[in-house]
C-alpha cells in the first residue's frame, strides 16, 4: 500500500493544491518492481532476450524511461489518497509538478486541481419570467430555440459563480482539440483557419474560453436547479430511453453502470428545461 504525506492548500476559485510525498522505501519497491518487469524482456548483446543480469540490464537501460514509469506507477495511487484523505472532490485531472525525485530520499510532488463551484441561485425564477414576459410585451413571438436562448441568458445573468481557470482551460483546451481534429481533416493548420476567419490563434483561444465558461457556467446552474427541484430521471425512464434507441447492440452498449449515469443527467436536464420553459 502506498504512504503517503500530504498538504493540502485552497487557492481562491474553490482552487486546490496538494503537496505530497513519498517515501524512499516506496519507491525504491516500485523501481526494483518496474526494473524486473524490464529484465524479462531485455534485449542485451551477448544474452538471449530476458536472460541478461539485472545489473548490466540497469546500467544499458535509459533512466529517465525507467524512473518515468515509476512515476506513472506511484502517482495515481499517491493522488488518489490524498484526495481521499482531505475529502475532496475534484472537477479536473490534477496539474502535476515534480518538486524532488532524487535517490535515497523521499520523492515530492505538487498537485493543482479544483472543486465545482457553490451555487446560489438566487431569484433566478423571478429573472427567467421577466425575460420571458417581456419578450411578450414587446409583441414578439419567440421559437423555443428563441425562448431557451432567452433562459440561458437570464440565468447567467442572474446566477453568479465563480469557476476556477483550470475548470475553464479543460473545458477551453476539449472545445479546441475537437475543432483542431475537424480542420485537420480539411486539410487545413489551426493557423490558416484563423487567418481564413479573419483572426489570430489567440483570438480563438479567448472565443473558446469566454465559450468554454459560458457553458460550463450554464451547465452547473441546470445541476443546481435539478437539485434545488428534487428533479430526478429513475430507471423506468432510462429503461424507456434505451428501448428506443432500436438496435440491439446499441442497446447493449447504453445498458450499463455508467451510460445509464449519462442518460440519466441528460433525462434530468431534459425536466429542467421543460421546467424553465413553462416559468
Amino acid at each position: 500500500m502506498t504512504k503517503t504525506v500530504s498538504k493540502l492548500t485552497w487557492l481562491p476559485k474553490k482552487t486546490f493544491e496538494l503537496e505530497f510525498s513519498l517515501p524512499w522505501e516506496q519507491v525504491k519497491k516500485t523501481y526494483d518492481q518496474v526494473l524486473n518487469s524490464v529484465v524479462k524482456s531485455a534485449k542485451i548483446e551477448g544474452f538471449r532476450p530476458g536472460k541478461a543480469p539485472q545489473n548490466l540490464v540497469e546500467k544499458n537501460i535509459d533512466q529517465g524511461k525507467l524512473y518515468g514509469e515509476v512515476i506513472n506507477q506511484l502517482l495515481p495511487v499517491s493522488y488518489a489518497t490524498s484526495v481521499t484523505e482531505h475529502r475532496l472532490r475534484p472537477a479536473v485531472a490534477p496539474k502535476i509538478t515534480i518538486i524532488k525525485a532524487e535517490p535515497n530520499a523521499p520523492w515530492q510532488f505538487k498537485a493543482l486541481s479544483c472543486e465545482l463551484p457553490e451555487v446560489k441561485l438566487e431569484n433566478y425564477e423571478g429573472a427567467v419570467r421577466s425575460s420571458l414576459v417581456k419578450s411578450k410585451l414587446e409583441n414578439k413571438e419567440l421559437t423555443e430555440t428563441q425562448k431557451l436562448n432567452l433562459i440561458a441568458k437570464s440565468l447567467l445573468d442572474s446566477v453568479k459563480i465563480e469557476l476556477s481557470d483550470l475548470l475553464i482551460e479543460s473545458e477551453r483546451d476539449r472545445l479546441l482539440a475537437k475543432l483542431l481534429d475537424q480542420v485537420q481533416k480539411l486539410g487545413l493548420t489551426i493557423d490558416q483557419y484563423a487567418a481564413s476567419n479573419q483572426k489570430t490563434v489567440d483570438q480563438l483561444k479567448t472565443e473558446y474560453g469566454l465559450t468554454a465558461s459560458n457553458s460550463l457556467k450554464l451547465e452547473i446552474i441546470l445541476q443546481a436547479i435539478a437539485d434545488a427541484k428534487k428533479i430526478t430521471a429513475d430507471d423506468k425512464e432510462i429503461d424507456k430511453l434505451i428501448a428506443a434507441s432500436g438496435d440491439d447492440k446499441l442497446k447493449k452498449q447504453l445498458d450499463t453502470p455508467a451510460e445509464r449515469a449519462y442518460l440519466g443527467s441528460v433525462l434530468r436536464k431534459r425536466q429542467v428545461i421543460d421546467f424553465l420553459l413553462k416559468i
